[in-house]
């Protein structure tokens, strides 16, 4: 008479283990996001004082990042504010390491209150080539709390560039610098 079996085939135990160490094994080696974002937020004040560029410096250009373009619009609102709780800051630099006043600057992210899609703004840069641009806090849409800052005009001298960067919930502050290139 033929055995029953009554558990599952060993083999496919074996494929079962084998596929969840493969997976452990890919996490373990990931970065948080799996995009190449870095973690830009904090709970401590922004910084007060910019830097002055040291003659003969110089500074890499920022690369634009997966993901950076995401839900990027071209005629975001001049000066919207999205919210409290978050401060997204940065310092705009070209590569001689010099603040760039004057800049165009567009930040959007998702918040309890708005998606990616209709949460953002565009803001220049001060005359220290500093921006700022106050949000509710940011949501996990697919993953986790994201902010994207990017700098895109037809007419401007400098390379267009977009940035993703993660977030925590609870975060206050976010700080991006942008480092730009002239554009070719």
């Amino acid at each position: 008479m033929p055995t029953t079996r009554t558990g599952p085939h060993p083999a496919a135990v074996v494929a079962v283990v084998l596929l969840a160490a493969m997976i452990a094994a890919a996490l373990w080696n990931s970065d948080e996001s799996g995009t190449g974002a870095r973690q830009v937020g904090a709970a401590a004040p922004a910084p007060v004082a910019v830097p002055a560029a040291v003659p003969g410096a110089s500074c890499a250009p920022t690369v634009t990042n997966p993901g950076g373009r995401n839900n990027y619009r071209e005629d975001a609102p001049p000066d919207v504010p999205l919210g409290r709780g978050l401060v997204i800051t940065g310092t705009v630099r070209d590569t001689a390491c010099r603040p760039l006043p004057g800049v165009r600057v567009q930040v959007w992210l998702q918040t309890s209150l708005g998606s990616e899609r209709e949460n953002r703004t565009t803001v220049l840069t001060g005359p220290d080539g500093v921006y700022r641009v106050t949000s509710d806090p940011a949501v996990a849409q697919f993953g986790e709390p994201n902010v994207h800052v990017a700098h895109d005009v037809d007419d401007s001298p400098w390379a267009s560039v977009w940035q993703r960067h993660v977030l925590r919930s609870d975060d206050t502050l976010a700080v991006v610098d942008l480092t730009l290139a002239a554009a070719s």
